[in-house]
């Protein structure tokens, strides 16, 4: 494995462990800032293609989504 795999590697583990801290947190101020931070620097730094971006941002879209809709079906 090359370094710029590595750098895949551990961006991609990094940025799934804020996802599912923010999935901890949900709630909470700011619960996703470290996530899109992680999101952000690995793109910005070019450890995550263009498409993997798109994906994990959705990712963090859908769990605002579900968590919003849990909240009207419970009001």
């Amino acid at each position: 494995m090359n370094q710029q795999q590595r750098d895949h590697q551990t961006a991609v583990a990094w940025i799934e462990g804020e996802i599912e801290n923010l999935i901890r947190d949900i709630g909470k101020p700011n619960a996703s800032a470290a996530a899109t931070s992680a999101i952000t620097l690995a793109f910005m730094l070019r450890a995550i293609s263009d498409a993997e971006h798109r994906h994990f941002r959705e990712q963090i879209d859908q769990i605002y989504a579900r968590y919003n809709a849990q909240l009207k079906g419970a009001a």
